[in-house]
């Protein structure tokens, strides 16, 4: 699947996920993102992007990337040091259509304490249907 910020600068290339996590917690409502999880080497980011770590939390854990010319949020990656192969790719940027039938997940960030198992606000159901962009 392929996908570009608003102009088209930055482009993202990803396998179709097994699922969509719509995160409300205060840096993902903030970024207007709606993530998939990837291993990094899953994932072609071409186009210059620029980070952005949080300075509200004593120890965060990811820098989002975002378009420096039109402020679209890409994805993030983990800090330096964490060894995880991980990253988050925010699948706003997909047409919906190329996203129909995919399972939504709705985790309960405003509650979660960063440690613990995350929670959900609603039970899952599927992109076209029970959840929309």
């Amino acid at each position: 699947m392929k996908a570009s910020c608003v102009c088209g600068q930055v482009t993202v290339e990803v396998p179709r996920p097994e699922y969509v996590n719509f995160c409300d917690c205060s840096l993902c409502a903030r970024v207007g993102a709606t993530w998939s999880y990837y291993p990094v080497e899953d994932v072609r980011v071409s186009g210059e992007t620029r980070a952005y770590t949080r300075e509200d939390r004593p120890d965060p854990a990811i820098a989002v990337q975002f378009c420096p010319s039109c402020g679209s949020t890409i994805r993030w990656t983990l800090l330096p040091g964490d060894k995880r192969d991980l990253t988050g790719v925010n699948m706003r940027l997909f047409d919906p259509d190329e996203l129909a039938g995919i399972e939504a997940r709705f985790m309960d960030g405003r509650s979660w304490d960063g440690k613990s198992k995350a929670g959900a606000r609603r039970p899952p159901g599927a992109l076209g249907v029970d959840a929309f962009f």
